[in-house]
């Protein structure tokens, strides 16, 4: 079959046998042709909800495409649009491509969130389109696939080498929902601190941040966009969290140094641009500010980078607080708060000496 990069892994929930056919042809047709395709198609076909699902909890998919009209138990399905609540189901718990291949595209309803990312695409059209959406969508789930498996190896080891001798002894007797979350964390903790150890602490920028951010709430390190102008929360976490803690919220501000950057950020850099770009994110050596990576949005938006100004600081009062969560454009994920909120604490805490005088 070739090698794990050259095929994509595809359930179809499709109950009309007319189709299943067609779906046949078309698989056997694109894979014959893969000195041009580059990749094959494998897939595995569910004619009913509760079938899909429980083919998902049992293989690993790349994508699905799912029909509207399917029953919730086997058997022929009737005007309905019980697809829509398997989309969801796959959404909320598999991370994989979904198309919704439908003759009644109104029918369809994909979360908001999901909307740029989920297919809806028209039966009317045949199956090359959803043919060419997996070769759009190729190189993501690939890479997604990829990193399943290394999360899987670094599991391997961790749970052998520490979480099952360790956790093992506390397992019995105890709350199996609550300690279920916890070794979760406890696996997840090893894994990044692993995967950090093996690149020698080397990250890429976009590790810096959750976009969109992923508390509901307010929090340490937000950047949001305010009159144009970009500020990060550096009010303490314990703060924001409790309401009437503190009167005001502390912002500082983000001064964009995309002109300096982006010239020097190019395949071709020189040795002095690389040696300039690590200036700038070493803060070039002040106290007063620190650098921020630049960061794409879900629309495919550039922003940044930053330098944060210490000594450019703006208080909003607390109640207004919900306006900032709305401006919000992204937050800083806890492997960079720290530095954050430590450089922050070192330009703060700075008493300094008073000037010689040699008279």
């Amino acid at each position: 079959m070739g090698s794990i990069e050259e095929y994509l892994k595809v359930l179809l929930v499709e109950d009309d046998e007319s189709l299943l056919s067609d779906w046949k042809d078309a698989v056997d047709a694109h894979n014959a042709d893969f000195e041009n395709k580059r990749f094959r198609v494998e897939y595995v076909t569910a004619k009913s909800v509760p079938q899909a699902k429980k083919l998902l909890d049992l293989y690993s998919f790349d994508a699905a495409v799912v029909d509207l009209r399917l029953q919730l138990e086997d058997g022929a399905a009737e005007n309905n649009t019980n697809g829509n609540h398997l989309v969801v189901h796959i959404l909320e718990s598999h991370p994989l491509g979904v198309v919704i291949h439908t003759g009644q595209r109104a029918d369809a309803e994909v979360p908001a969130y999901a909307m740029p990312q989920v297919s809806v695409l028209d039966k009317g059209d045949g199956l090359d389109p959803i043919f060419d959406w997996l070769e759009q969508n190729k190189d993501v789930f690939l890479k997604l696939r990829g990193a399943r498996s290394i999360f899987n190896r670094e599991t391997a080891k961790m749970f052998f080498k520490s979480i099952w001798p360790r956790w093992k002894m506390w397992a019995e007797g105890a709350d199996q929902g609550k300690l279920t979350d916890v070794v979760a964390r406890h696996v997840i903790a090893h894994i990044h601190d692993s995967l950090l150890a093996a690149s020698n602490d080397a990250t890429h920028s976009e590790e810096a941040y959750f976009v969109p951010p992923l508390k509901e709430r307010l929090d340490t390190g937000d950047l949001l966009r305010l009159d144009d102008k970009v500020w990060v929360v550096v009010t303490p976490r314990c703060d924001l969290a409790n309401a009437g803690k503190v009167k005001s919220i502390v912002l500082a501000a983000c001064n964009d140094v995309s002109a300096e950057w982006d010239p020097l950020n190019v395949p071709s850099a020189s040795k002095a641009a690389v040696d300039k770009m690590s200036k700038m994110i070493q803060h070039r050596g002040s106290h007063k500010q620190h650098f921020l990576f630049p960061l794409v949005d879900l629309s495919g938006q550039k922003h940044g980078p930053w330098m944060v100004g210490f000594d450019d600081i703006m208080t909003v009062p607390f109640e207004g607080k919900k306006e900032l969560e709305e401006a919000r454009i992204a937050s800083l994920s806890p492997l960079f708060v720290p530095s954050l909120v430590e450089r922050l604490g070192a330009y703060f805490s700075r008493i300094g000496t008073p000037g010689y005088s040699s008279d």
